[in-house]
C-alpha cells in the first residue's frame, strides 16, 4: 500500500486560501496576549499547525478510499461424508440397504452383542462382540475392497474358492486376520480380532457368502 499512499498524499495541496482560513481560526481560538512579540513567535507554529490540520484531513479520507474488498466465496463441489444409520436387526439392515444381509454364521466365538449399521444405503455392516473377541463384516454392491483396512500386512494370499475371488491378509503365512472376497456382484469383507488358518477361513467365507 506504500506506493498508493504516497500517490494520494502527493495530491493533497495546501492552497493559500486554505492556509489563511486555518490561521484565522487558530488565531481566533488562541489566548489573547500581547500581539507584538507573541504574535511573531506564534506565526511559525500556526503555519505548522495549519499544514498538520490539512494533512490530518487528507489522511482521514484514506480508510474510506481503501476499504478492503471482501474475498470471493469459494465455489465448486464440496466433499460429502456418507451418512450412516444404526438399525435393530439383520432383516432391517437388508431392508435399509436394499440387498440381502444375514447374521454371521460359524464365528469362532460366542456372539454376545451385534450392531447393525447401514452406510448411506450402499453398504451393510455387522459388528459382533464376544467376551474377548470381535468380528467386523461388510457387504456392498460391486467388486471393490470395502474393508477400509489399509494396514500393510506381512502376508497376503489370493485364490479362487468355488467361484469366489478371495484375498486373505495377516501377519504370517499360516494365520490371517482379514478376508476380502467378491462373487462378481457383491463385495464382502470380514476382519477378526484373532487370526485363523486358510482352512478355517474357507469354511467361514462359504457360510457367509
Amino acid at each position: 500500500m506504500g506506493r498508493s499512499y504516497d500517490e494520494l498524499m502527493s495530491r493533497i495541496q495546501v492552497t493559500d486560501a486554505m492556509r489563511a482560513r486555518v490561521l484565522q481560526r487558530l488565531e481566533q481560538e488562541a489566548p489573547s496576549a500581547p500581539r507584538s512579540r507573541s504574535r511573531s513567535r506564534l506565526r511559525p507554529a500556526l503555519a505548522a499547525a495549519a499544514c498538520l490540520a490539512v494533512l490530518i484531513a487528507g489522511v482521514s479520507v484514506l480508510p474510506r478510499m481503501y476499504t478492503p474488498t471482501p474475498l470471493p466465496t469459494p465455489s465448486g463441489p464440496l466433499t460429502v461424508i456418507p451418512g450412516f444409520q444404526d438399525v435393530s436387526s439383520a432383516a432391517e439392515l437388508a431392508e435399509t440397504v436394499g440387498f440381502a444381509v444375514s447374521d454371521l454364521q460359524g464365528l469362532p466365538f460366542l456372539v454376545e452383542q451385534s450392531t447393525y449399521t447401514a452406510y448411506d444405503s450402499t453398504m451393510a455392516q455387522i459388528r459382533c462382540e464376544g467376551s474377548d473377541q470381535w468380528a467386523l463384516f461388510r457387504k456392498s454392491a460391486g467388486t471393490e475392497d470395502n474393508s477400509g483396512d489399509y494396514t500393510a500386512y506381512a502376508a497376503q494370499l489370493s485364490y479362487d474358492l468355488d467361484g469366489l475371488s478371495v484375498t486373505l491378509k495377516g501377519d504370517t503365512q499360516d494365520s490371517y486376520l482379514l478376508a476380502v472376497w467378491t462373487d462378481g456382484t457383491y463385495s464382502y469383507s470380514l476382519k477378526l480380532s484373532a487370526p485363523l488358518s486358510q482352512t478355517q477361513w474357507d469354511t467361514l467365507i462359504t457360510a457367509n457368502s
